[in-house]
């Protein structure tokens, strides 16, 4: 059933739960609900034939639709106070790779409360393959468990969260992800504006040659945070002093692949570098790790910074990671408060919803040492 249909037949029986049409009594003409349902004749026809078949409605030829069965309509529509919501995550969380920044968007999300509507999370992994003709959401089977609307969390692949948003028959919002598509709702971080403070802030230390470790730009999210970093850079008049980007695979945002470009730089070199952005903390984390094995001091040798903090990974940095980060409990918040209005308001438009990033400061970002003068 699609969201649209489902709005109708919500509305039709709250009017016969409010008797407004009580039993055994006609329906105004489709025409006539036109206005009040605020929808099309066809999505109002789908929507009272489908109540036929529950039993609710009787169909009487060239008479209209008649309340047939009141107490089933108060329980339908009392039934409907609780939504199904899919909370979907990721699929390499399938391979162990787990981030508390996920556990804190679900706590968002289901501390949020709405009066009159209970709201329950059932949580499904995103199915995908690297080859796109290969998507498909039929194992996730959201008809039968009669899931409502769907909140996609976390950086995935543009073309994945793209074909996920056009396949899924519920409406969707995009969580710590963003789409260029016209008609979706995304609620992320600032991820421009955090990338770009993350270079003010190591400029105000005194850096100047500064590298970066990224992925290869197949997620809108991550893709913002390189080009924080680029635009600011330029902003500051420092886009020779780029000392390198140091990029692994796609989906390579993780401690090990921090711990991979690490391993690189220390074989090719850091140009000068006195400081690096890491894409986010798990990268920063497992760079750390591998420049402090070599023999490296953080902040004393290089400075490095992150965006977007994780609780976990930070308990385990020495030094304290420097990160921007923002509330990720306000993320799930404001991402099913944006899908359950979508659901009550199918044809709404797509937004943007920005949360601004704050610095978190540790001990992972020192001042450029100066050089010595001779006697």
């Amino acid at each position: 059933m699609s969201s649209k249909i489902n709005t109708v037949q919500q509305r039709i029986l709250k009017r016969i739960v409010e008797r407004k049409t009580p039993e055994r009594q006609f329906l105004p003409s489709i025409r006539e609900l036109e206005p009040e349902l605020t929808s099309c004749r066809q999505t109002i026809h789908l929507a009272l034939r489908e109540l036929v078949e529950a039993g609710v409605l009787e169909a009487l030829p060239r008479r209209g639709f008649r309340v047939r069965n009141a107490g089933l309509a108060a329980g339908l529509f009392h039934a409907s106070a609780e939504l199904q919501i899919a909370f979907v995550l990721p699929r390499w969380i399938e391979k162990g790779i787990q981030s508390s920044m996920f556990s804190e968007i679900l706590n968002g999300a289901e501390a949020a409360g709405f009066p009159g509507q209970t709201v329950n999370l059932v949580y499904f992994t995103l199915p995908w393959s690297a080859n796109e003709r290969n998507f498909s959401l039929e194992r996730l089977a959201f008809p039968s468990r009669r899931i409502s609307g769907a909140m996609l969390v976390g950086p995935t692949p543009d073309f994945i969260a793209e074909q996920f948003i056009a396949k899924c028959s519920v409406p969707v919002v995009l969580i710590d992800n963003q789409s260029d598509l016209e008609s979706t709702i995304c609620v992320t971080q600032d991820n421009l504006g955090g990338a770009a403070r993350a270079v003010r802030y190591l400029h105000e230390h005194g850096h100047r040659r500064i590298g970066m470790i990224s992925v290869k730009p197949r997620k809108m999210r991550l893709n913002e945070r390189m080009a924080g970093f680029y635009a600011e850079m330029h902003r500051l008049g420092l886009a020779g002093q780029i000392a390198f980007i140091e990029e692994t695979d796609w989906d390579g945002d993780t401690v090990s692949g921090g711990e991979d470009c690490a391993r690189r730089l220390l074989r090719d070199g850091l140009n000068d570098a006195s400081a690096i952005l890491a894409l986010n903390d798990h990268m920063a984390f497992g760079a750390m790790r591998v420049f402090q094995e070599a023999g490296m001091r953080i902040p004393a040798d290089l400075s490095i910074m992150a965006i977007g903090r994780d609780a976990q990974i930070a308990e385990f940095c020495s030094p304290q990671l420097s990160t921007m980060c923002c509330d990720p409990r306000r993320l799930g918040e404001l991402g099913l408060e944006a899908l359950l209005e979508r659901i009550r308001n199918p044809d709404a438009g797509g937004r943007h919803i920005l949360l601004n990033m704050t610095l978190c400061e540790g001990g992972s970002v020192g001042l450029v040492p100066v050089p010595a003068r001779p006697a």
